[in-house]
């Protein structure tokens, strides 16, 4: 077997029987290689499947030896266990890597994060390690966490190894104005279908997975009480789903400014210049002069080359993130899908469809038709 033929050096002592045991090996058709008479000893290579015949013919010719594998420097020894060895450490990594072992959340508050977490393991009840076939695709991943937490203008998605990393990116903050009273109805702005509500005074004249028009009164403010009319006012949002169609052109080479981690600096007047800075720890009124605690967030520029290679994982947030900026606060990217993209010039040019998810409630002062 492969494990019997390890190649092996034999060392003889010089004696008088050396002559007679060698010959006592070819008699016994040992294969002996390499045989070297020096002064003081007798060297020949040989394996080990015929170590126990030399041994007990060196007994009987009462030699003194000793045994010294031939393969000890190299890398690779042909014998089962090494093959077996060169196999698991193949198979095991290849085994691995098909296995999620972590999914994590990083964000930039701990609040976030845990909300993150708690939203993923309530939606999809997963449990790691786990098969990676079993893990949502991303942009499963990204719709339900942005549905359910409007916030968020994106979800960023890193799949390196055995783990999943969430970076959950926030919308930029925009104040909303007030109402000043109820309204009488609250009508749809645009065409879609009704998927959630958020009333707080007015009664629903659609449900959900309705088609909602232009024009439709979604909520009504003025409710029939027998002959007489009610007005009990209006208000709240309705949610819809519909697609929205944009077109873009952008050079193929673009600058990206990225956000670093945040750190906190410890600055001196006088040593230190002004600093753009996050916020700023409150000191006592006699320290506060000579010395500054501040937390920074800086940015790194980075040019970028588009490539088919990055629609995924570049171009498609960039989109999205230029569209949500132009949507009202609270409105959520479902889903978006390139209907055609052209190269050349050194730009990339083409069209987004996005399925949008909106309020598309508007609150209207005036009767209409009561």
């Amino acid at each position: 077997m492969i494990w019997n033929h390890r190649p092996i050096i034999i060392r003889i002592k010089r004696h008088e029987n050396v002559h007679p045991f060698i010959q006592a090996l070819h008699g016994q058709k040992i294969e002996l290689k390499h045989v070297t008479f020096r002064d003081q000893e007798v060297t020949f290579e040989t394996n080990m499947a015929y170590l126990s015949k030399i041994r007990r013919t060196r007994k009987r010719y009462k030699l003194k030896m000793t045994v010294h594998y031939a393969d000890e420097m190299q890398v690779f020894r042909a014998q089962l266990w090494t093959v077996l060895g060169l196999i698991i450490m193949v198979i095991i990594p290849l085994l691995c890597a098909q296995v999620v072992w972590r999914i994590d959340v990083e964000a930039d508050s701990p609040e976030i994060r845990q909300q993150i977490e708690k939203t993923f393991h309530e939606t999809f009840q997963l449990e790691t390690p786990m098969s990676k076939t079993k893990v949502p695709s991303d942009s499963m991943i990204r719709q339900q966490l942005l549905e359910k937490h409007r916030e968020l203008a994106w979800v960023h998605i890193e799949k390196s190894g055995g783990r999943v990393v969430l970076r959950p990116q926030e919308s930029p903050k925009q104040t909303e104005q007030k109402k000043e009273q109820l309204a009488t109805h609250l009508v749809a702005t645009k065409n879609g279908v009704i998927t959630n509500f958020n009333i707080q005074h007015g009664e629903r004249k659609v449900s959900v997975n309705d088609t909602a028009y232009d024009g439709d009164v979604l909520v009504s403010g003025v409710i029939d009480s027998g002959e007489d009319k009610v007005f009990v006012g209006a208000e709240g949002e309705v949610y819809a789903d519909y697609w929205l169609e944009s077109t873009f052109k952008i050079p193929t080479k673009i600058t990206m400014e990225t956000m670093q981690e945040k750190r906190w600096r410890v600055l001196i007047t006088g040593v230190h210049g002004e600093v753009d800075y996050v916020q700023k720890k409150e000191l006592p009124n006699w320290l506060d002069p000579y010395v500054s605690i501040v937390e920074e967030q800086q940015t790194q520029k980075m040019e970028v080359e588009l490539d088919e290679s990055k629609i995924e994982s570049l171009l498609l947030p960039l989109l999205h993130e230029k569209m949500i900026r132009s949507l009202p606060s609270k409105t959520v990217i479902k889903k978006e899908n390139l209907l055609q993209l052209k190269w050349g010039d050194g730009t990339v040019e083409g069209k987004v469809l996005f399925l949008v998810n909106e309020n598309i409630a508007s609150p209207i002062h005036a009767l209409q038709g009561e």
